[in-house]
């Protein structure tokens, strides 16, 4: 393959998944819970006031804007300017993130015009049993299947050991040429699955995220969205499981690399595609299923008060500080996902322990280079 034809695949492929992300950014507003509008607790009537209906169409249409154009930078500028492209990237999900706030303090206005105010609060005693019976994320234990995967590629890189030249190359230019090298070792064996390791740590931290998370209930729909929520969390569950392992898998390439049984073209573009076929699918679990759920309730009776409103717990729509919740984890009020309590001093320790992680597998790698 020629330099030409991998930066090309390599922009193409940074470009498309520039305007996939800005495409999932800009649906978010359809995404999220009817009780919820730019990340303010609203009646679910309250998505059919023109004022609101107006705010989703503006921000669908800028970010969409904003995201093509993105998308078309970033594959002319990743053979000149890599960093400025990589910049690039993040621009359709900060946009999303200003307009966002510029509506959201738009949805306060009207909210505090028009009154809308907790009534009471009310959720009904089947929520618990509906809870209880709801479709559940994969179990924990799933996570183990990266354990096989870790110990296929170490007997992978036992097996091509002797085939590896000295020094063996490590790393190539944008041209394909090496420009660095590793001493043929225990460290050439050590590498792949000590990626492989610390991707699969990282992954089935998220898969924990998502078992730990507060379910959300609705007042009005206490059966339906403890249902609804279960449905998105086990599909979540088990997209992140199967692309996860589909990714850490990929990491055997390196030591087919290694070996000179694939060329560093090949392995680069075969890289580069697996990602991206990685990725589709975790786009579209929201695009289905909506945040935590919420396409699933969209034929529901919509209720025209509000009876739980948490505003003041959310900071910028985005960061949830709430001491007297012993939850560690909750979904994501603007976006998709979950979020972290940050007014649990467990969630500190968490993110604590994700620093130390990301610290350690620096070190193991300064150490296996050297």
């Amino acid at each position: 393959m020629s330099p030409d034809f991998i930066a090309l695949v390599t922009s193409a492929s940074m470009a498309l998944i520039t305007f996939l992300s800005g495409c999932l950014v800009a649906a978010t507003p359809w995404l999220t819970r009817g009780r919820e509008a730019f990340a303010v607790s609203v009646p679910e009537t309250a998505q059919a006031d023109p004022r609101i209906r107006r705010m989703r169409r503006v921000f669908l249409a800028c970010v969409l804007a904003v995201s093509a154009a993105s998308a078309v930078a970033a594959l002319v500028l990743y053979a000149t300017y890599p960093l400025a492209m990589a910049a690039v990237v993040c621009v359709p999900v900060a946009t999303g993130f200003a307009l966002m706030l510029a509506f959201r303090a738009r949805v306060r206005a009207i909210k505090r015009a028009e009154g809308w105010e907790t009534r009471a609060a009310r959720i009904s005693a089947v929520a618990g049993a509906a809870e209880a019976n709801a479709p559940q994320p994969l179990p924990l234990a799933w996570d183990l299947l990266y354990v096989p995967v870790i110990l296929a590629t170490l007997a992978l890189t036992l097996a091509l050991y002797p085939q590896m030249p000295d020094p063996v190359p490590v790393h190539f230019d944008a041209a394909g040429a090496v420009d660095d090298w590793m001493a043929k070792g225990w460290q050439v064996v050590a590498m792949p699955a000590a990626v492989q390791a610390f991707m699969a740590l990282c992954l089935t931290a998220s898969h924990w995220q998502i078992l730990r998370s507060r379910r959300p209930t609705s007042p009005e729909h206490p059966v339906a969205s403890a249902i609804a929520y279960g449905m998105f969390a086990r599909a979540q569950s088990a997209v992140l499981l199967v692309s996860g392992i589909v990714i850490t898998a990929s990491i055997a390439i390196m030591p087919l690399a290694f070996a000179g049984v694939v060329t560093s073209d090949q392995s680069f573009v075969a890289l580069i595609v697996i990602i991206v076929g990685a990725i589709l699918p975790n786009l579209a679990v929201p695009l289905v299923y909506g945040q935590a759920g919420s396409r699933l309730l969209r034929r529901m009776t919509a209720a025209g008060e509000l009876s739980f409103d948490d505003d003041d717990r959310w900071r910028l729509g985005l960061f949830y500080v709430n001491r007297e919740d012993p939850s560690v984890v909750v979904p994501r009020r603007f976006g998709v996902g979950w979020a972290m309590n940050w007014g649990n001093p467990r969630s500190w320790g968490l993110v604590a322990l994700l620093a130390a992680a990301v610290a350690a597998f620096v070190a193991v790698v300064e150490v296996l280079l050297r």
